[in-house]
């Protein structure tokens, strides 16, 4: 039983060990366009419609000494529009939100690929934009925090950034909404449920 038990533990050991080890130095916060992280850009707003219905989702690449939590903003260009977050089940906390900053934690280590948050956006207008990791406003950088004891601050690299109204490759636009006549009253409740 205990030389079952030591087997187990030492596999355990070894394979964090291994997985640590392909970690980068230093992690990574990326804008994806899709949940399995494949596109960063979005197809143009078809001709004649008023309103495209996009996703963007909010990614960490652990550094080598994990990730506990994330402190970043997002930065929208004017032709966006934005609506619903969704965050990750897995944090503990998450304070502000992704306009101004946001600082998140999780409840356990991260040693993989994770998201943080998943947000609906429109778009309005066919201008080639995109989204960006930017500072979070009150503490003026965008930063992990490791696994190490007292979980301390990383300073992190950005990674791909959302481009909308991209050349390929790219997603297409997940919802159309058309450009009939419309009241003012009708457009907002497009945006409340």
């Amino acid at each position: 039983m205990k030389r079952a038990l030591l087997m187990v533990l030492t596999t355990v050991i070894l394979s964090s060990a291994a997985s640590a080890e392909l970690l980068p130095a230093r992690g990574y916060i990326s804008l994806y366009a899709d949940e399995s992280r494949s596109y960063s850009a979005y197809c143009p707003l078809p001709a004649g419609y008023l309103l495209a219905k996009v996703d963007v989702w909010v990614w960490c690449l652990p550094s080598e000494n994990g990730l506990w939590g994330a402190e970043f903003a997002i930065g929208y260009p004017s032709n966006v529009i934005s609506d619903r977050v969704t965050l990750n089940g897995d944090l503990s906390t998450a304070t502000g939100d992704l306009l101004s900053g946001i600082s998140a934690r999780f409840d356990e280590c991260q040693w993989d690929w994770c998201w943080i948050a998943h947000q609906t956006l429109y778009v309005n207008s066919r201008e080639q934009t995109y989204l960006e990791v930017v500072s979070h406003s009150g503490s003026g950088v965008f930063q992990l925090y490791s696994c190490s004891n007292g979980h301390p601050a990383e300073p992190c690299l950005k990674g791909t950034n959302l481009y909308l109204n991209s050349a390929a490759p790219c997603l297409t636009v997940e919802t159309e909404i058309g450009t009939e006549e419309s009241t003012w009253g009708l457009l907002k409740s497009l945006f409340t449920e």
